[in-house]
């Protein structure tokens, strides 16, 4: 499961909505990690974990990792709830795009959105 919040400016909070929607397990933030140890560090969660909810922060996908990386942290989003702030939605890989549970908005991402939009990974468009 992946939730996705486009508003950098929300960094603390929307890490702490996403620590309290998870309160029941253990919170990991690898916000802090280095991009090059990041495929590491999730693969030894991946295999020495069993029930966590993963924080990546700030993460522009396509721009920021090669593709063997984000195979990696492809494993670790689907075995459990992953938090990331992602400026833009287009850099997430289409892989990624399938397992978004909720994407988190401020702003309309064309005419048929509103401000207030939380949308649970379907089409936006498809949206009243």
């Amino acid at each position: 499961m992946l939730f996705v919040s486009t508003n950098l400016s929300n960094f603390n909070e929307f890490k702490e909505k996403f620590k309290e929607l998870f309160k029941d397990r253990t919170f990991i933030d690898l916000s802090k990690v280095p991009l090059n140890e990041l495929s590491d560090e999730a693969m030894a969660i991946v295999n020495h974990h069993s029930n966590c909810a993963i924080f990546l922060g700030h993460l522009e996908p396509g721009f920021m990792l090669d593709s063997i990386s984000q195979v990696i942290l492809r494993k670790l989003i689907r075995k459990f709830p992953t938090g990331i702030i992602c400026k833009f939605t287009e850099s997430l890989p289409f892989s990624w795009k399938n397992e978004i549970d909720t994407l988190y908005i401020q702003k309309p991402l064309n005419s048929n959105g509103t401000t207030s939009f939380v949308d649970n990974g379907s089409s936006i468009q498809n949206k009243p």
